[in-house]
């Protein structure tokens, strides 16, 4: 069984700490998890995708040799994470960072313990999803092939949807509960459309593992590449809805809310984007998916009225409260006497 498999890919010290408590959350998941997958639906295309052929490499210039776009991994976030004007296109490069994506971008340094992580994992009651693939590697391109990269961009997306036309938004889109509702993009298939799905509330859904190779582009299908991209590029969707714009078309999802995602969307993807990059050992890439695919036919322009800003400072803030828990811990920590039986030098 599958919980059986979660259980043994915890590290044997933290399962000792948290076993009654893990293995009650992972049961009670599981069983959850069956019930749910039931009544999903099927969600592989019906008919091959068309074949998509790359005219140019894309604006961030991507370097099939290198697996990367050009320049080193801070330009390339300020190149990936362009937003569209007005008219869907895309907008000019960014000249700088905020300081809590800044100073982690491409980088070593700076990652939490995998202990701590999942202690607050728990806390959050996130164990069943997350915690126990802490240990594991993530995704590699080439689909898995050992020899090549582990993923090294976080792509976040949304879902552009559900579309309430030339209908006002709800004035609660953040509680809404037809427009957060996860169960929308459950699939029985197992073709969830990204590997993280997180709605305006904060509640997530894995749909994929994170060292299951998932495309999720056009560009990552391009036939230059064949199967080269996929497992390169890590994709979470933030549940936003669209309305019509008047004079785009009918049925068009050009106008999206403001603000367009919530404080605990970006605290969840704070969240998802630190699992992943201590799972890789390297703080990915974040991008956007309307640079990924700018010049591509059908290309898309989320995410939109995303703040930059916003989702550094949950980064900023999650590490300190790895920080403050990894000190806690620590002053916790019985100390070990050294000397004779008596404890005594």
């Amino acid at each position: 069984m599958r919980i059986l498999g979660l259980i043994a890919a915890l590290p044997p010290r933290w399962v000792v700490v948290r076993r009654v408590g893990v293995t009650v959350a992972l049961v009670a998941a599981y069983l959850c998890s069956m019930a749910v997958d039931a009544f999903a639906q099927r969600c592989q295309p019906r008919r091959k995708l068309p074949a998509i052929v790359l005219t140019t490499l894309g604006p961030c210039e991507y370097n099939p040799e290198t697996f990367g776009f050009a320049g080193p991994p801070d330009r390339q976030a300020m190149c990936l994470m362009r937003s569209g004007n007005a008219r869907r296109n895309l907008g000019p490069m960014l000249q700088s960072l905020p300081s809590g994506l800044a100073d982690r971008v491409g980088q070593t340094s700076g990652l939490p313990d995998r202990e701590t992580l999942a202690a607050v994992l728990a806390e959050l009651g996130l164990v069943w999803d997350y915690a126990p693939f802490l240990w594991q590697p993530i995704s590699r391109a080439r689909d898995n092939d050992p020899d090549a990269p582990q993923a090294r961009y976080l792509v976040i997306h949304d879902t552009s949807g559900p579309n309430f036309g030339r209908r006002p938004f709800p004035e609660n889109i953040d509680e809404h509960r037809s427009i957060n509702n996860l169960a929308r993009f459950r699939c029985g298939d197992g073709w969830e459309a990204a590997h993280v799905i997180i709605n305006r509330t904060g509640a997530m859904l894995l749909g994929q593992e994170l060292s299951r190779p998932w495309r999720a582009t056009r560009f990552e299908r391009a036939t230059r590449f064949g199967n080269d991209l996929k497992g390169l590029f890590l994709h979470v969707e933030l549940i936003q809805p669209r309305r019509s714009q008047p004079g785009r078309g009918r049925g068009n999802d050009a106008l999206a809310p403001t603000p367009g995602f919530s404080e605990a969307q970006y605290d969840r993807l704070a969240l998802v984007y630190t699992i992943a990059s201590v799972r890789s050992g390297r703080w990915l890439i974040p991008a956007f998916h309307m640079p990924i695919d700018a010049g591509i036919r059908g290309g898309h322009d989320d995410p939109q009225n995303f703040e930059i800003e916003a989702f550094a400072g949950s980064i900023k803030r999650l590490a300190d409260r790895l920080a403050r828990h990894r000190q806690a811990a620590e002053a916790e920590a019985p100390v070990v006497a050294h000397g004779g039986e008596d404890g005594r030098d």
